[in-house]
């Protein structure tokens, strides 16, 4: 048994360099912290995670891996390479576009504001930066 919990945490440990020393992920993290992380925290951390509280269905916006993993409704928050197959971005362009709609984001009866047509543009193409 200790034998495998040795090489597992080898494993991940190997896994999280590796992925440190991918330039596409070393560019995808830098545009996050840049430009996606201040329009997260504006728009959605409200529901979606702040000051420890239960987020909203499920889907914690507080981290990257929140936002890839999605929430219990909508599937994966973010398929890399396809922002209309992420909902991060679909439920997200609803709200911009479509406020009456269920499940736009944010919600019309929410205090945040949606995403302005930059912000969609700038979420979409770091969703589908190869």
């Amino acid at each position: 048994m200790m034998i495998r919990l040795t090489s597992l945490t080898v494993l991940c440990i190997s896994a999280a360099g590796f992925a440190a020393d991918d330039p596409k992920v070393a560019a995808r993290l830098a545009a996050y912290n840049k430009d996606i992380k201040p329009i997260i925290d504006k728009s959605c951390i409200g529901c979606h995670g702040k000051d420890g509280k239960k987020p909203k269905g499920g889907f914690n916006a507080t981290t990257l891996e929140g936002l890839e993993k999605g929430g219990k409704e909508e599937g994966k928050g973010i398929t890399w390479g396809d922002a209309e197959k992420s909902s991060l971005y679909h439920l997200s362009y609803l709200g911009s576009t479509a406020r009456d709609q269920d499940m736009a984001m944010p919600p019309k009866k929410s205090k945040s504001e949606p995403l302005t047509a930059d912000q969609l543009a700038k979420l979409k193409a770091w969703i589908e930066a190869k």
